[in-house]
């Protein structure tokens, strides 16, 4: 096989593998930016609450509370609650749910008419010797489960494209790269 021949076989595998390693993250890109990935890392309730965007209520506190308005549908959009029971898929945008319990004792939000008033978003709890911060992210939620499956899936197709990718970038240039051995015996 000629010198020429080989790098002609180097440039159409680099070209290749970079077309399927470009339309891996675009379709990555894509599937993150469209809100795909949160829906399935959000994506059904574990327990009876209120679905609610936790981001929006870092800045409240006892003396000025958050006040959310109760609403139904599939999406929260701002200061919003949704009502959520166990097993149901949370709305677009929520990603915790405060359970009933926790409105029930009424420590860290109360339910007042068609309003969730929270006064403590987040508070530090000990467990096991370790304090971490309690906040209602992530709280009360089930993910789809193969959702591990697909990122494993994407993961592997972007390694195995970009590896091979430079493996035609190698082949394009005319390096001849030697193998390590790792077991010589002497």
């Amino acid at each position: 096989m000629t010198d020429t021949s080989s790098r002609g076989r180097g440039i159409v595998k680099f070209v290749f593998w970079a077309l399927v390693a470009t339309t891996v993250i675009v379709f990555t890109v894509r599937s993150y930016t469209s809100g795909q990935m949160a829906e399935w890392f959000y994506h059904r309730a574990s327990l009876n609450g209120y679905a609610v965007n936790a981001d929006t209520l870092k800045g409240a506190s006892k003396d000025k509370p958050a006040i959310l308005l109760i609403s139904t549908g599939d999406t929260v959009s701002g200061l919003q609650a949704v009502r959520v029971q166990k097993g149901q898929r949370l709305p677009r945008n929520s990603n915790g749910v405060i359970a009933d319990d926790v409105v029930t004792k009424g420590k860290r939000a109360v339910l007042t008419d068609a309003t969730l008033r929270v006064m403590v978003p987040w508070e530090m709890k000990e467990s096991k010797g370790f304090k971490f911060k309690d906040s209602f992210k992530h709280k009360g939620i089930v993910t789809w489960p193969w959702v591990g499956v697909w990122n494993m899936i994407v993961v592997a197709l972007l390694g195995l494209s970009l590896g091979l990718m430079a493996e035609g970038f190698t082949d394009m240039l005319g390096l001849k790269l030697e193998k390590i051995r790792h077991h010589v015996k002497s």
